[in-house]
């Protein structure tokens, strides 16, 4: 997954700079983007749906909590992918890459609900540094494990800690290196996974349930956009912007 920095317009200096602000010491500024651009668009799964992966309960823990999300004839069901009726594919994360300086980060916290054995969202977005917090609704204790993804295969743990029964876990992260994909399992429940993708700017977006996607206030330039899904081959594509635009970016999944 390297990436090659885009060539950006130079009337993004003219439109999108009033004054910067560091971001935790990253090469990313916050600045005030006048006339902006956007990118919507949707992401669409072609082909037959893999099945979900089925797990049998009867060799974990808390089975009598864990089957309230069940098939009904004793396994959980890991659904990695969500399509709908017209193919819409959801939990896609639509990244711009290698944006230097505009809008500011919506937040500094990403929050991972847990209840009935099971995480939510499915994917995330983090930034490195930022706290990474695990909201049990459960009445058991769950082991939170996180790795880094590279070259599809677990790399470094990024930490490993308890989240107690109806309580809030919250840890700050670092993401190793340039790695991208972090990967969180429950070392007790090994259905229980969750995925993010690691950014080092404000401008993405997850998709929805109809795989619609819409990212706003970019400076004008030329921008490659990518396409995430933690069991699929990255898309990428590339786009113009010029001052209050809008550029439509598609991408396709699937066969």
């Amino acid at each position: 997954m390297n990436e090659r920095s885009p060539a950006l317009g130079l009337v993004a200096f003219f439109f999108s700079i009033i004054f910067t602000i560091p971001v935790n010491g990253s090469a990313y500024e916050v600045s005030t983007v006048l006339n902006g651009a956007s990118i919507t668009g949707q992401v669409i799964f072609k082909g037959p749906v893999p099945h979900p992966r089925p797990f049998g309960l009867i060799v974990y823990p808390d089975m009598d909590l864990c089957e309230r999300i069940s098939d009904g004839k004793g396994h959980r069901l890991l659904r990695d992918f969500s399509v709908s009726e017209n193919g819409g594919f959801q939990d896609v994360v639509v990244a711009v890459q290698n944006v230097s300086r505009g809008k500011p980060f919506p937040g500094k916290e990403v929050l991972i609900g847990i209840k009935d054995c099971e995480f939510r969202p499915f994917v995330s977005v983090v930034r490195d540094g930022e706290t990474m917090s695990f909201l049990n609704h459960d009445d058991v204790i769950h082991d939170i494990q996180t790795y880094s993804i590279v070259a599809n295969r677990r790399g470094d743990r990024i930490f490993d800690r308890a989240a107690l029964p109806n309580s809030r876990l919250s840890q700050a992260i670092k993401v190793p290196g340039d790695n991208k994909i972090v990967w969180t399992q429950c070392g007790k429940h090994s259905f229980m996974q969750s995925w993010s993708y690691a950014v080092d700017n404000p401008y993405y977006a997850i998709t929805g349930p109809d795989g619609r996607f819409s990212i706003k206030d970019l400076p004008p330039g030329r921008y490659r956009v990518t396409a995430w899904h933690p069991f699929m081959k990255l898309r990428e594509q590339s786009v113009d912007l010029s001052t209050n635009s809008q550029g439509k970016v598609n991408f396709e999944f699937g066969k």
